[in-house]
């Protein structure tokens, strides 16, 4: 499965966030977007999802225009996890992670014995399991995360669109979603596209990134090829070292001291 969009023009009534940009997702990678606050990362992820309709362009999956798919279908095909999701107070886990299975079932029919084994699955792919029969409310937030990525899985997508996943949680619940995500995308070939804001953790899961600057794509590759220090310099306005260690696979960003 592809996902393509060619000369996308995106904005908000008459103000253009993003103009003219190409962009191609690819099941079985991780994609991750990055760019400054404002560059418009999210935009350009919701109007490749239909959240956002864009201005001029056109967007495909396997060369079949995203305009032409049904809400159903289009579920079935990818998954969004938006950056603010919310549920009812009274909502139990299981309830929640169950709603996956809508684009799968009829008007009036209940759920099937295929629905609930895919709904355990996903609860102990994310290991969210143990906590089926709690409110969505006792949970920290980490599993809260957790428990929506559970419930986009339930859909059984190809592709996995998540926006800015890893925020207001704290640096072991990130590493934690981090492993997750990397573990999907390696066990099942399920693709992931990512909005990030931490330039580590996109090096440490991506096969790919994108760059956003100011409404456009400054670069796309490889991690080593995309995260460089003149790359950071002239998107993030910060002077940093590429770092190569002994052992690691991957560089870690060395920023200068702030003292």
């Amino acid at each position: 499965m592809k996902i393509n969009g060619n000369g996308l023009q995106i904005g908000y009534g008459d103000t253009i966030i993003i103009d003219e940009i190409d962009i191609e997702i690819s099941k079985n990678e991780i994609t991750t977007i990055i760019g400054p606050n404002g560059s418009g990362k999210s935009t350009v992820l919701k109007a490749i999802t239909r959240l956002l309709h864009y201005k001029k362009g056109i967007v495909n999956i396997d060369g079949r225009d995203l305009k032409s798919f049904g809400a159903k279908e289009l579920s079935r095909r990818i998954g969004v996890l938006p950056q603010m999701h919310s549920a009812p107070a009274d909502f139990l886990v299981k309830e929640l992670v169950s709603y996956g299975r809508m684009p799968y079932q009829g008007f009036l029919s209940g759920r099937t014995a295929e629905d609930e084994r895919i709904i355990r699955e996903a609860m102990e792919a994310t290991g969210t399991y143990h906590l089926r029969d709690k409110s969505i409310h006792e949970l920290s937030g980490g599993e809260s995360q957790r428990v929506w990525i559970a419930t986009v899985l339930t859909q059984q997508p190809e592709i996995l669109f998540l926006d800015e996943p890893t925020t207001y949680l704290d640096i072991s619940h990130q590493i934690e979603t981090m492993r997750m995500v990397k573990r999907l995308n390696q066990t099942t070939g399920m693709g992931v596209v990512m909005v990030l804001h931490d330039l580590g953790h996109a090096l440490e899961v991506s096969d790919r990134i994108i760059v956003i600057k100011d409404g456009k794509k400054y670069s796309e590759g490889t991690p080593t090829e995309v995260i460089t220090k003149q790359m950071l310099q002239d998107v993030y306005h910060v002077d940093a070292d590429i770092v190569h260690l002994e052992g690691r696979s991957k560089p870690l960003i060395a920023f200068r001291e702030l003292a």
